[in-house]
């Protein structure tokens, strides 16, 4: 009878340790799926950002976490960089969005607006308060192992060894995939430019371990099956008719370059100028294809180029209306998507770009031989009071041809041009193709093999 109270309250008390310790581990799982949610949906905020980025962070996270397995890193260590290779790039929340989809080279100062996006990302983190140290990788995974990376110039094992091992992966994973100023690279070829930089940029263990790994990691990532989740960045919502504020004046033109004004040539501008708005205002002398002809003769003396494009936009679909120069054989076939290469983002963000990767553009069409020559591109927007949208570019076969002058010059004949091509092609927009467009406003494609030559 002693016996029985006695093992009754000792099966009652372990009952209430196992209820407790279930309870602990329902917690613990809720509180982990509760983090992962937060990773995921933080994730979005990125993507949304950056539409680029969506598969890659999950390609990355595959990379990273297949070599922290192979290191046999801890699982506080492991799960860290599970979770900072989604969001690795969260800092960029910070930065403007044209820096982030600048098809072109940033310049010093907008490279300076980019290098904020470590220190801003570890500080979103630290607020999350992780089981686990993702704010040190995130801070650190632009940090290179000779000490020249930023935001602190660590240097060697002072990186956290996930950072070393994300800064690997995201270099492999962005050479080899397609970017808007440049294309992918093979995946081997991609591999060997990291490993180049094996003891410079990166760890020299990390770099031999993904060579190791990298065909059976990218088969795993090609094989890994993910939900597919997206924001809806991209609707129309019709209500609303304006903010609370009112609508701004809008502005079309960009800010140039004054002190080009005083360059040689500036009376050659000011009669080409003149030229323009002459037929801007209704002057039928010449033919829209003779006035083109000699802006664009008049233009090659004062910023020279061995392509030249009038873009103006069909739908969603940039279109080649005039092209001349020795090069125009590889751009009077281009059929550019609004918002992708060199001249769709110019024509979708309103902004000029200085010395993009003329390529990004060339792969919208069938390249004929000799069209890999080109190196860079100096695009404005044209865009009218009616709201015509089009693009002015330039090609040269050298990188980094163009300069300020070059711009402020382009960007002084850009509101003329846009009003007089909208004139002349506001009515009859809508062509099925480049000719039949070209022929309805009356132009001619101008190619190498029938140049015209204005006197």
């Amino acid at each position: 009878m002693l016996i029985m109270p006695m093992t009754y309250i000792i099966y009652r008390s372990y009952n209430l340790y196992i209820g407790r310790m279930d309870d602990a581990r329902k917690h613990a799982e809720e509180t982990a799926a509760l983090h992962f949610r937060t990773i995921e949906s933080l994730a979005l905020a990125i993507e949304a950002k950056d539409q680029t980025t969506g598969e890659h962070l999950r390609r990355v996270r595959v990379y990273a976490v297949g070599i922290g397995e192979e290191l046999k890193l801890g699982g506080t260590e492991l799960e860290a960089l599970r979770a900072a290779a989604l969001l690795h790039d969260i800092g960029k929340i910070a930065v403007p969005e044209f820096i982030i989809s600048k098809p072109g080279k940033l310049t010093p100062e907008e490279f300076q607006k980019m290098k904020v996006h470590p220190v801003v990302g570890a500080e979103i983190l630290e607020r999350v308060n992780f089981p686990f140290p993702v704010a040190p990788i995130v801070r650190a995974h632009h940090e290179k192992w000779d000490g020249s990376g930023y935001p602190s110039g660590l240097k060697g094992e002072e990186i956290p060894i996930g950072a070393r091992i994300l800064s690997a992966v995201d270099c492999l994973d962005a050479l080899a995939s397609d970017r808007q100023y440049r294309r992918a690279l093979p995946l081997p070829e991609a591999m060997a430019m990291v490993e180049r930089d094996s003891g410079r940029a990166f760890d020299p263990k990390i770099v031999t371990i993904l060579k190791k790994l990298y065909v059976e990691l990218e088969e795993k990532a090609r094989s890994c099956e993910v939900e597919q989740w997206r924001l809806s960045t991209d609707i129309h919502i019709e209500r609303g008719a304006e903010p609370g504020a009112g609508f701004a004046t809008p502005e079309r033109r960009l800010p140039i370059d004054r002190g080009a004004a005083s360059s040689a040539g500036e009376s050659e501008r000011v009669r080409l100028r003149g030229l323009l708005e002459a037929v801007a205002n209704g002057a039928r002398f010449l033919s829209p294809s003779e006035t083109l002809s000699i802006f664009s003769t008049r233009l090659a003396t004062m910023a020279p180029f061995d392509g030249l494009a009038v873009y103006l936009r069909q739908a969603n679909t940039l279109l080649p209306a005039y092209v001349t120069g020795s090069s125009s054989a590889a751009i009077e076939g281009l059929r550019i998507p609004v918002g992708a290469g060199i001249s769709g983002w110019v024509a979708e963000a309103n902004r000029a770009v200085v010395n993009g990767n003329a390529d990004v553009d060339l792969c919208f069409g069938t390249k004929p031989p000799g069209s890999e020559n080109l190196r860079s591109a100096l695009a404005i927007p044209l865009s009218g009071q009616m709201n015509l949208a089009g693009v002015l570019t330039l090609y040269r076969t050298a990188e980094n041809s163009f300069n300020s002058d070059d711009l402020a010059l382009l960007m002084s004949f850009g509101p003329t041009l846009a009003a007089y091509l909208e004139k002349d092609s506001s009515a009859i927009l809508g062509p099925a193709d480049a000719a039949s467009f070209g022929s309805q406003m009356g132009l001619t494609l101008v190619s190498a093999a029938a140049p015209v030559v204005i006197h």
